[in-house]
């Protein structure tokens, strides 16, 4: 039988810490599967740890292993957190590998297409500025970046640049979009919220018009509140975009906070969107079946895997909800996410977050133009993921101090 044989790991240092765990085999001199992972703090020696129980394994048996990992990281609370980082992007890594393997693409293993091509919505920021952050959330400046720093703008002109931002967006090709709320200034770093007075409602509210008049009435557009606001004080602010026919209002509240959900999905007719928090079934469980929300947004590289993902796409899909992954990742996370995008009957749309790295298409060998176009990517009929990092780049652009792969 083909065998798992190690593990190892690399990490990019893009506008977050791009992490990947490759797994190999003692098929063909050592083929190899390479999956993509959520950042997190420690993720490199936790992936690590996991050698114990995957070395000498079947590497066909994907989720037998996620299984075996989950149980063996019980004492860990492997309920969730990062534990769900690693399995994820370990998990990942075994399907490239079994797809390699048996010389088919990844969305033929998990069950053939409902589409051939999945939409994105592109994360913006305003001016095209790269926002960069740390494994916990902090502003950070990659060491490769040298660029002078642009001085921070007041907030009328984050509204003027988001406005521009947009349009250039919808020019290029983008159909769907995505801005912050999140009002100048704050951070991750309040352990009771963010009140929000009379002036930070209306600068949201005006965000939001600004955005939509310079998008135009036939890009979707969405808006994400960071899950750091409190029920009354967001309703607010939704009630007011209600007539901009928002594609979504992202994470209003803290996911946890059930009650405060139900309360604000039962006075706005703006759809609610969250998930991207929450890892396995039964973390979308109370979501799903309470109708808590109307789309539902994990993350691929952090929710428990793509096997994981399409049963919680099922269950979303038994309740008549469309399914919107989070991404936030490199080439390599896209595509993984993209090959169950099609798969699923309903998928609604697939984030990016990349646009403004750089070295994002030069990140996946031979590039992207084959399967990647604004607002779109087409999984290729290539074995595994049918994408392979760069090596060259990949070492460039690594986050100092770490090994890339099995090299020093």
């Amino acid at each position: 039988m083909p065998n798992i044989t190690g593990l190892s790991t690399a990490v990019v240092q893009a506008n977050f810490h791009w992490t990947y765990v490759r797994i190999y085999s003692d098929v063909d001199g050592g083929l190899y599967g390479t999956g993509e992972c959520f950042f997190a703090p420690g993720l490199t020696r936790v992936i690590a740890d996991f050698a114990e129980v995957l070395v000498g394994e079947d590497f066909n048996h994907i989720e037998r292993l996620v299984e075996k990992m989950r149980w063996a990281a019980s004492g860990a609370g492997s309920a969730g957190g990062v534990v769900w980082n690693a399995i994820t992007g370990i998990e990942a890594a075994l399907w490239d590998l079994k797809g390699k393997y048996l010389g088919l693409p990844v969305w033929q293993l998990l069950g053939g297409k409902f589409r051939d091509e999945v939409r994105l919505y592109l994360d913006c920021h305003a001016a095209g500025a790269l926002e960069s952050l740390s494994s916990l959330l902090q502003p950070s400046t990659p060491a490769w970046d040298v660029a002078p720093r642009t001085p921070e703008m007041s907030p009328a002109e984050v509204i003027a640049a988001s406005a521009e931002r947009a349009r250039e967006m919808a020019v290029l090709g983008y159909t769907a979009l995505k801005f912050d709320l999140d009002l100048p200034g704050t951070t991750f770093d309040s352990a009771t919220g963010y009140p929000l007075r009379p002036r930070d409602v209306d600068w949201m509210v005006t965000l939001g018009a600004r955005l939509r008049e310079a998008a135009g009435p036939d890009v979707d557009l969405a808006l994400d509140a960071h899950w750091r606001y409190r029920a009354n004080d967001i309703l607010q602010v939704a009630v007011q975009l209600e007539p901009l026919n928002l594609l979504w209002l992202e994470d209003p509240l803290p996911p946890t906070d059930q009650a405060s959900l139900a309360y604000l999905r039962q006075h706005t007719r703006i759809p609610l969107a969250t998930g991207e928090n929450l890892q396995l079934r039964q973390g979308f469980w109370n979501l799903i079946v309470n109708d808590l929300c109307d789309v539902i947004t994990p993350d691929l590289q952090k929710a428990g895997g793509l096997a994981e993902g399409r049963k919680i796409a099922d269950m979303a899909a038994a309740a008549n909800k469309p399914y919107a992954p989070h991404m936030i990742g490199s080439p390599l996370a896209l595509m993984a996410s993209a090959h169950l995008g099609v798969t699923l009957p309903n998928l609604l749309v697939c984030e990016f977050h990349a646009h403004d790295v750089p070295f994002f298409h030069d990140l996946a060998s031979g590039g992207t133009a084959a399967w990647f176009r604004h607002g779109w990517v087409r999984p290729l009929d290539l074995p595994g993921f049918g994408v392979e990092l760069d090596e060259a780049v990949g070492k460039r652009y690594r986050l100092p101090g770490s090994t890339w792969f099995d090299e020093a």
